[in-house]
């Protein structure tokens, strides 16, 4: 009979640790965000290639792609529809790094170089390979967000813009020929936050055909508190009954515009939703994009104060109801149990809650006490009154008799400088 010999030890160390770190660049790896090419257009326009930007987490990442270039400037400017980074400026770190890697000390994004007005950072990169803005807060600033959604970002006074972006607006896509795309929209899918449930979000969508095209705009009715579409540009705002079907010129674009319902029970009703946007060509459809919308986990606890009677709305994949009868039976304070079947609504009657009741008895014994209050003012002012009043008879009296006084002692004076001046003209 044959023994085993034992593992190695020291092998199986050696294979448990690569196989941790495997698993941490794996995560560091999702966790990073994709790396995009930006540059400028030079003056016969022609895309010039200057950094590359990579959006993680909890830093953005600027790196020059020749690090012998020098930038005279390079600004950055918050994005005027993120209310959530306007906020948390003051928690946002500017780290900057040699080609070598080697970092400096982190500055403040908000300090000597950042202008309060315009929001924005602005500085020298001559030396520095890398400019690395690192969020200290704990909002998850950049989190799930595109640069185009937190920063514009200038290079010598130039915009940058992706070289995705100048590709696809570089081509243009002839109606029934070639790729099957005409419009060019800026969003593949739209989530409200914490961050833009305030600001609202811009979905944008371009014109590529080379020729005018009508499409049509189908927005969600419910759950939205604000919308609106634009032609850009002129700023020309389209008429709500216009949306099923208008024109839009070759080379432009349109702005859609959308605010949320604040309230989580309607912010519910729009989580789910698409925006659905047609080309037609004729009286036929030729192109649809439809636009999930999506509401945050954490809007979408609705908050009820103790003893309300609102009825708690289903957590995610507890119901297996519609949307529209989740929030009915949830709103009658139904439990609804998995794989029930939906029942049919029954009309509910109106019941006072208890804490309702108490309410009533809270302001009852407050009105009671205000009147006893008031009661007890007056009868306390009453004789203060009184006393008043007396004075007032009192001294109106003493007025009255003193007046007669003088009016007495005048008229005795009167008469005695008429004697006297009788007695001398009878002199004379």
């Amino acid at each position: 009979m044959t023994r085993s010999r034992p593992n190695n030890p020291h092998r199986l160390r050696t294979g448990l640790l690569v196989l941790v770190l495997v698993i941490l660049e794996s995560a560091v790896f999702l966790q990073q965000g994709g790396c995009e090419t930006f540059g400028i257009k030079d003056s016969r326009g022609s895309f010039v290639p200057k950094v590359s930007i990579t959006v993680g987490n909890k830093d953005v990442t600027i790196k020059k792609l020749d690090p012998e270039e020098q930038f005279r400037s390079i600004s950055v400017t918050l994005h005027p529809r993120n209310s959530a980074l306007e906020r948390n400026v003051g928690h946002l770190d500017i780290e900057w790094s040699d080609a070598h890697n080697k970092a400096g000390k982190p500055m403040p994004f908000a300090g000597p170089r950042y202008d309060k007005n315009l929001k924005k950072f602005q500085d020298s990169m001559q030396k520095s390979a890398v400019l690395k803005i690192m969020d200290k807060s704990n909002a998850k600033l950049f989190a799930g967000k595109s640069i185009a959604d937190l920063f514009q970002i200038q290079i010598d006074n130039q915009v940058l813009v992706s070289s995705e972006s100048v590709t696809e607006g570089e081509q243009t896509y002839q109606l029934g020929t070639g790729r099957d795309v005409s419009i060019n929209v800026n969003r593949s899918a739209v989530t409200f936050t914490e961050s833009n449930l305030r600001a609202g979000e811009t979905i944008e969508v371009e014109n590529r055909s080379g020729t005018d095209q009508e499409i049509g705009v189908e927005l969600p009715e419910r759950g939205v508190l604000f919308s609106t579409i634009r032609r850009i540009p002129g700023d020309e705002k389209i008429p709500k009954e216009k949306w099923e079907r208008f024109p839009i010129a070759a080379d432009s674009k349109i702005q859609v515009f959308l605010i949320p319902e604040r309230d989580p029970a309607r912010l519910l009703l729009l989580d789910g939703k698409e925006i659905v946007i047609k080309v037609f060509q004729g009286t036929r459809v030729r192109e649809t994009r439809r636009i999930p919308v999506r509401v945050a986990a954490d809007l979408k606890q609705p908050v009820r104060e103790p003893g309300s009677g609102y009825g708690e709305l289903p957590a995610a994949g507890q119901g297996a109801r519609t949307g529209r009868q989740d929030l009915e039976s949830s709103r009658q304070g139904e439990t609804v149990q998995p794989g029930a079947q939906p029942q049919a609504a029954t009309p509910v009657r109106a019941s006072a809650p208890g804490g309702s009741l108490w309410i009533w008895l809270i302001l009852t014994l407050i009105l009671v006490m205000l009147g006893g209050l008031a009661a007890h003012a007056i009868l306390f002012m009453l004789p203060r009154i009184q006393v008043l009043e007396d004075r007032l008879a009192k001294s109106e009296m003493f007025i009255h008799a003193s007046r007669e006084a003088i009016r007495e002692e005048l008229e005795q004076i009167k008469e005695e400088i008429l004697g006297e001046c009788q007695k001398d003209h009878e002199s004379e």
